[in-house]
Order: structure tokens, then sequence, then C-alpha cells
């Protein structure tokens, strides 16, 4: 089974930010599409081993901020109208340029950090 998030419990990020980051990631990224239903809180709860309550708050965030909504007899699927990839990746660089600005990092720093990243990916 094509396992749809991947969890790392010894982050500092909690579990149910962790499936709304990368629901998001994989919108922006066109991997999710408008109309795709994602799996049941269920089969994600279990398929992670977590509580159905973490993945039923991630879902709530992700309907709250309309990157998914709630279809009678369907479940979660993708937004029509959800935000779009620049939007995202403006959000996502925001946190990034935030957490560099905490742990000191110069403007310069983070671009040519940014750079090199990008040159392997």
């Amino acid at each position: 089974m094509f396992r749809l998030f991947t969890l790392n419990p010894s982050s500092s990020v909690p579990i149910y930010q962790q499936i709304v980051n990368q629901c998001r990631k994989l919108v922006a990224g066109g991997q999710l599409k408008p109309g795709d239903k994602l799996p049941s809180v269920r089969m994600i709860a279990t398929d992670l081993g977590i509580n159905p309550m973490t993945v039923s708050k991630a879902y709530s965030l992700l309907d709250q901020t309309g990157v998914v909504v709630r279809q009678r007899g369907l479940g979660m699927v993708v937004a029509e109208s959800g935000p779009m990839r620049a939007q995202i990746a403006t959000t996502e660089s925001k946190v990034l340029i935030t957490y560099a600005k905490e742990v000191g990092m110069t403007r310069s720093e983070l671009v040519g950090q940014i750079e090199r990243l990008w040159e392997e990916t």
C-alpha cells in the first residue's frame, strides 16, 4: 500500500502538524490534485499507528485553511479552490525565514544554502 504521509516521531513538530505540512506540500507540488480523495481518518491512523484523533485534528486544520473540503459520502477531498502553489510556498518560506533568523543566519547565508540545496535536488 502506498503511504501518503511519513512521520518523524523524534521531531519537535507535533504529529498532526507533520500531516498538515506534508499534505500542503503534496497539494502545492501537484501530487494531490483538486478532487483527489484523501484516505479515511481510520485508514491513516492504522497505517501510521497513531490515534485517529490526531489525524482528525490534521484534517480539520486542512479543512479550515481551504486545502481540503469534506464531501458527504466521499470524505475529505482536495479543494477545487484550495491555496495555489505560490501561496503555500510563501507560507512555507516565511516559516523558513523566521527559523533562520531565530538561529542567527544571515540573509546571504540562507540564500546560499537554498541555492546549494536547489542544485542538489
